[in-house]
């Protein structure tokens, strides 16, 4: 997959990925490193343990986003109506820290873009959540930058879907804790999956948007009870 997406970035031209490249590095001030996504609940039940554990909880929830935040990521990108989006989000986000998280990410995704790229298409998303006629979804940002730039959608979300499973892997080597290099294997092993992830997320229909993840959301509620914790979801 990694080949895949290095080939299709010098096919098209290095320039025309930046934007997306420089929107999923991890310095980019969005603030993902504060969400854990109900990882630090998997953490401190002992269910994330070592690198085969991670290994597990990484290609579940691979799958999940797969109809969750890659697949509304692919359907901004392929120009589906985005206030409808937009409302079938926000109530696939049932945990109110990972919705509220999201949120908070694409209000720094909307502001920052605003200062570097000028793009029309998050300009009219972000008038639409002024209106407060969307709620405003990172993961749809995300896509509506991939449609303004015209980029190669599989490619695109597949960098995206890199970001993700990269965010929770420096999440677990925190909180396990793990040593980097495993941490990495786990990466690269959940990584082979990226391609049949985004696969799935362009071939569903919108009504499918949201299916699974019942468990990942009951973990992120149990994160909001927690007696201690380092992340802010």
């Amino acid at each position: 997959m990694v080949m895949s997406i290095i080939t299709a970035i010098h096919t098209m031209s290095i320039t025309e990925f930046l934007p997306l490249i420089q929107s999923l590095d991890a310095l980019f001030p969005v603030g993902g490193f504060t969400l854990s996504n109900g990882l630090e609940t998997y953490v401190q039940k002992n269910i994330v343990c070592d690198k085969e554990t991670l290994i597990k909880f990484l290609k579940a929830y691979l799958y999940v986003a797969s109809y969750n935040d890659i697949a509304f990521c692919v359907k901004a990108a392929m120009g589906a109506d985005v206030s409808y989006l937009d409302r079938i989000c926000t109530s696939c986000k049932t945990p109110r820290e990972v919705r509220n998280g999201g949120m908070k990410m694409c209000s720094r995704f909307l502001k920052a873009h605003e200062a570097i790229s000028g793009s029309e298409q998050l300009k009219q998303y972000a008038e639409l959540i002024k209106k407060s006629e969307c709620a405003g979804h990172h993961c749809i940002a995300v896509g509506l930058l991939i449609r303004e730039k015209k980029l190669d959608i599989n490619m695109a979300a597949g960098l995206y879907a890199y970001n993700i499973l990269s965010t929770m892997t420096n999440h677990a080597v925190k909180l396990v804790p793990l040593r980097q290099l495993d941490g990495q294997k786990a990466l690269a092993e959940t990584a082979k999956g990226i391609e049949k992830a985004v696969q799935t997320a362009v071939k569903i229909d919108i009504d499918d948007l949201g299916a699974s993840g019942a468990g990942f959301d009951i973990r992120a509620m149990q994160h909001e009870k927690l007696y201690s914790r380092l992340y802010i979801s």
